[in-house]
């Protein structure tokens, strides 16, 4: 039936906001269906009524198997990701903002922040003319710089490593 390729996650995704747990409510919803004799033309209605129970009901079945702990899973990954963001990010602009007198350290950021800008090796070789060899060799200082401003101003980082 095409109720079951394509109006089914059409549904699905309207219910969740288009979260990626439509798939499996599809799924679940089927198989609490499939218990039953619903005749072709009223399964569409039927689906609609309990795949909406089941995903906004705390009670449910399926907000038991999928929703608690996808939503827990998503709120601490949240988290903890604009925390480490942050400090990273804090830590980056504090080493890039700090002034130095000497040129080969401007060069060495200058060459880094274009990288971090998204140009490649190769688009910062065309707009500078500088040979690949060295921006490869100047944005490894950088990170070895990097890695020991973050040793000498955040004690107790060891995530954050050369390589």
């Amino acid at each position: 039936m095409i109720f079951w390729e394509r109006d089914a996650y059409a549904i699905a995704r309207k219910i969740t906001g288009n979260n990626p747990l439509s798939f499996d409510l599809v799924s679940h919803v089927f198989i609490i269906l499939y218990r039953y004799d619903i005749p072709e033309a009223d399964i569409p209605a039927m689906f609609s009524r309990i795949a909406w129970n089941q995903w906004t009901w705390s009670r449910s079945e399926f907000w038991k198997l999928y929703r608690s702990s996808f939503d827990e899973l998503i709120e601490i990954a949240e988290i903890e990701t604009e925390v480490i963001e942050s400090n990273y990010r804090k830590l980056l602009r504090d080493f890039i903002e700090t002034d130095s007198m000497d040129d080969q350290e401007n060069f060495k950021k200058e060459i880094t922040k274009m990288h971090l800008c998204g140009m490649t090796f190769r688009e910062i070789q065309q707009n500078t003319g500088i040979s690949l060899d060295t921006i490869h060799r100047a944005i490894k200082q950088f990170k070895n710089d990097l890695f020991s401003y973050s040793n000498r101003n955040c004690e107790g980082n060891d995530d954050l490593q050369v390589t």
